[in-house]
C-alpha cells in the first residue's frame, strides 16, 4: 500500500517554545540542550501516541542481507519524504558519481557553491553603473545544467548568511577600505542579488531549483537573533523579514522558502524560531524549516528532536519540516560503532516517518550532507577523522543505510 501524504494537525498554537540544530557546511557543530523544554500535557500525549514501533528481529536479518546495488533510498521513501545529498560539481560532472547520487537520492544541495562568495562578481559590481551586485553565471549553469540532464531537484542553499559572504558588499562602492552603506542602499543590495539569483535559475533552468535557504542562521548561539552579523549590523533585525519578502516576490509559486539553522533543538533557539517563523508565516512569505541536524555521538537525542518537530509543526497547518544537512559525527569506526550509529539513524527516522504517516508533521525532505565518509566536512572542523554518514570512504553501505531502508519497509509493513 502506498503513503499519501497528510496535511499536518496543528497540535496547540499555544507550543512557543525554544531552539537548535547544527551548523551549515563550513558552520557550527550540533548543539546540545542545556535545560529540559517545558511541553505541553498534549504535547506529550501525542509523542507517546506516535511512539515509534519496534521492528521485528526477522526483518531486521532480512534487510541486512540484501545488496545495497539493489536498493534505493528515494524509491523506499517515495511516498513518504524525498531523499537528498550535499554535493559539490566535481561530483556531478564525475559519472560514476553521478551514477551513485541518481540511485539514491532525488534531490541534492550545492555544499559551497551556491553561497554568495561563489556567485559574487567584485570587480564587475565595482563598475556597474547602477551600484547593484553582478553576479558571476559560470559555475552556476554549469551546475544547473548537469542537474537538469540528471533529473535531479535542487536545493538552493543560501541567499542570506553572515558566513561565506563578503565583507564588501556592505561597504561603499564595494569597497573593503571605504565605510559601510547605509541601510536604504544595503536593502536594495540585498533585494537585487535576491532577485538576480533567483530569476537566473528560474529563467535559464525553470523547474530546477525547487527550494531556497532564503536565511541562514540568523540565531545567536545564545539567546535571540545574530548580531555579528553584518546584514544585523547594517540594516537591524529586520533583514530577515525583508530577505523573505524579497524572495517571495521573484520566486515562482510553487517553489517553497526556508529558513535554515543548526541546533534547533535546544530549548533557546525552539522559542526564537518558533515566534520568527510565525511572524513570517502570517506575513505569507514563508514555507517551512530547516532543521540542518549535525549531531554527534554524545549529543544524539531523539526526545529533544520530537519535541522540536512538534513545536515548529504547531506554528501553522501545513507548514514544512525538512533535515536539510543530516550527518553523525563518530570518530570511532569499529563494528560495534557503526551498529551504534545505525541503530540512532533508526530511531530518527521512525521518528520522521512516525509523525509523518500519522499527520502530527510534514516532513517534505531529508538531506544527508555528504555522499560518504571520505567526503565530509566534519573531518576538517572536528580535526579528527569522521564518520558520519551512509556509505564508507571506499563507497560501501554501512549499517546506518541498511537501518534507514528498515524504517521505511517496517513502516509499509504496518500499513
Amino acid at each position: 500500500m502506498t503513503f499519501k501524504k497528510k496535511i499536518v494537525t496543528c497540535m496547540a498554537s499555544a507550543m512557543a517554545m525554544a531552539v537548535l540544530l547544527a551548523g551549515c557546511g563550513n558552520s557550527n557543530n550540533e548543539q546540545t540542550a542545556t535545560s529540559e523544554p517545558q511541553v505541553t500535557e498534549a504535547a506529550e500525549d501525542k509523542a507517546e501516541e506516535t511512539a515509534a514501533p519496534t521492528t521485528e528481529t526477522a526483518a531486521e536479518d532480512e534487510i541486512q542481507n540484501k545488496d545495497a546495488s539493489t536498493m534505493s533510498l528515494k524509491e523506499a521513501y517515495k511516498d513518504l519524504f524525498d531523499i537528498g545529498v550535499a554535493v559539490n560539481s566535481w561530483q556531478l560532472a564525475d559519472k560514476k558519481v553521478l551514477a551513485r547520487i541518481t540511485k539514491d537520492y532525488s534531490t541534492f544541495t550545492c555544499e559551497n557553491e551556491m553561497k554568495p562568495d561563489y556567485l559574487l562578481d567584485h570587480n564587475a559590481s565595482m563598475e556597474a553603473k547602477d551600484g547593484m551586485p553582478v553576479l558571476t553565471t559560470e559555475k552556476l549553469d554549469e551546475i544547473l545544467t548537469m542537474a537538469e540532464d540528471a533529473g535531479l531537484k535542487m536545493r538552493g542553499h543560501t541567499l542570506v548568511w553572515h558566513s561565506q559572504t563578503p565583507e564588501w558588499l556592505f561597504r561603499e562602492g564595494y569597497d573593503d577600505g571605504k565605510d559601510y552603506v547605509d541601510k536604504d542602499t544595503m536593502l536594495k543590495r540585498m533585494e537585487s542579488y535576491i532577485k538576480k539569483v533567483i530569476t537566473y535559475c528560474q529563467e535559464k533552468h525553470p523547474g530546477v531549483v525547487y527550494a531556497w535557504d532564503v536565511v541562514n542562521e540568523c540565531a545567536s548561539d545564545n539567546k535571540g537573533l545574530r548580531t555579528d552579523s553584518l546584514w544585523y549590523k547594517v540594516i537591524g533585525e529586520e533583514y530577515i523579514e525583508k530577505a523573505f519578502e524579497y524572495a517571495r516576490k521573484y520566486a515562482d509559486k510553487d517553489v517553497k522558502l526556508f529558513i535554515n539553522d543548526y541546533g534547533m533543538t535546544s530549548p533557546e533557539r525552539r522559542k526564537t524560531y518558533t515566534a520568527l517563523v510565525k511572524k513570517i508565516w502570517d506575513q505569507g512569505n514563508i514555507d517551512g524549516i530547516g532543521m540542518q541536524s549535525h549531531h554527534d555521538r554524545e549529543n544524539f537525542d531523539v526526545a529533544q528532536i520530537e519535541t522540536s518537530i512538534y513545536a515548529f509543526s504547531a506554528i501553522a497547518d501545513g507548514i514544512e519540516i525538512q533535515l536539510t544537512e543530516l550527518d553523525m559525527h563518530y570518530n570511532d569506526n569499529s563494528e560495534a560503532a557503526m551498529k551504534e550509529q545505525a541503530e540512532n539513524y533508526k530511531k530518527l527516522f521512525d521518528l520522521l516517518v512516525n509523525v509523518d504517516t500519522k499527520g502530527h508533521a510534514n516532513i517534505t525532505n531529508v538531506t544527508f550532507w555528504g555522499l560518504d565518509d571520505e567526503h565530509t566536512w566534519l573531518t576538517g572542523f572536528k580535526k579528527e577523522t569522521s564518520y558520519p554518514l551512509l556509505y564508507d570512504k571506499d563507497g560501501n553501505a554501512k549499517p546506518s543505510y541498511f537501518a534507514i531502508i528498515e524504517a521505511a519497509e517496517a513502516a509499509k509493513a504496518a500499513q
